[in-house]
């Protein structure tokens, strides 16, 4: 698998989200509030909103705004209830990630 140069790492601070641009579905990267750098797919699987522009980083997960699933560092989805119980949810898929010389990079199989 071959790793994509996505952005520096100072360019990507806790809680940012950066969106990489493809042909067969976008990827969003985002940082974690402990600093951990994410890869998964830019869609909810729920209704499909661009988690690159309808997302935010919620210490270590990432939100969709427009229906307030949940995706953790793996990609497993969930829901908080009113009561916050947290409900499962419909995965995401995430990608391998890897931070070095100042890059951050991804690597998408084939």
């Amino acid at each position: 698998m071959p790793w994509i140069d996505v952005t520096k790492s100072e360019r990507l601070a806790s809680g940012q989200i950066v969106t990489v641009d493809r042909e067969d579905g976008d990827i969003v990267v985002w940082r974690t509030t402990a600093g951990k750098v994410v890869a998964c797919d830019a869609r909810c699987p729920h209704q499909w909103s661009h988690l690159g522009t309808a997302g935010a980083v919620d210490g270590e997960e990432l939100v969709c705004l427009s229906h307030f699933w949940r995706f953790d560092q793996e990609g497993t989805g969930s829901k908080l209830s009113a009561a916050g119980r947290r409900d499962e949810k419909s995965s995401i898929r995430t990608f391998a990630v890897r931070e070095q010389a100042g890059r951050i990079e991804i690597s998408i199989p084939d």
